[in-house]
């Protein structure tokens, strides 16, 4: 990877600038292609009259046209800190890109609640959550399967999300297709 490092309207700092390299040595663990690493420390310019803040900027090019960019600002005492800051926030955009890249983005976990039908009416029902709680879901909000195919019993993942009268289901998919008769179940059972 090539490093090009700047001090503007400030003088080189030694150490600053072992801290800078090492930082960059570490961020090449988070990705296999980052291309170049740009690295800008410069007092602000609307305060070079006071002294005041300075400016750290990381510009990461990564393969496939991809530029990663982290910036801190702090007065010159904490120069050492925010380079440390502004190479840990560029390592976790690195981290997400790179899991985006390998289609490896996790879920998360409300997305994906689990329950069971309780209740089945013309065009929606209600799920029991493992919790015990009640939640409205209407055939709309069902996306492996017709509505009409549902019994009570089954197994099913949703999303869920407040709606005018509380809580509801959207998203509904069928993750156990173990039920029994189409109505109303005298006592839910949770898996």
């Amino acid at each position: 990877m090539q490093v090009e490092l700047t001090f503007r309207h400030i003088g080189k700092s030694p150490s600053l600038e072992a801290l800078i390299r090492e930082q960059t040595d570490k961020i090449q663990r988070f990705h296999d292609h980052i291309n170049s690493c740009a690295v800008v420390v410069e007092r602000d310019h609307a305060s070079q009259g006071t002294g005041g803040e300075y400016r750290v900027r990381v510009d990461l090019h990564v393969a496939g046209k991809q530029e990663i960019v982290s910036e801190e600002r702090a007065a010159r005492d904490l120069l050492p800190a925010a380079v440390r800051d502004v190479f840990q926030r560029a390592a976790r955009q690195l981290k997400k890109l790179a899991s985006e890249q390998r289609n490896d983005v996790k879920a998360h976990p409300a997305q994906d609640t689990a329950g069971v039908i309780t209740k089945l009416f013309n065009d929606y029902g209600f799920i029991t959550t493992t919790d015990g709680r009640e939640i409205y879901f209407h055939e709309r909000s069902m996306v492996s399967a017709p509505f009409a195919d549902l019994k009570v019993g089954m197994g099913v993942a949703y999303t869920e999300e407040e709606g005018d009268k509380g809580p509801q289901a959207s998203t509904v998919r069928i993750v156990d297709a173990r039920g029994g008769n189409r109505g109303r179940a005298q006592i839910p059972t949770l898996s």
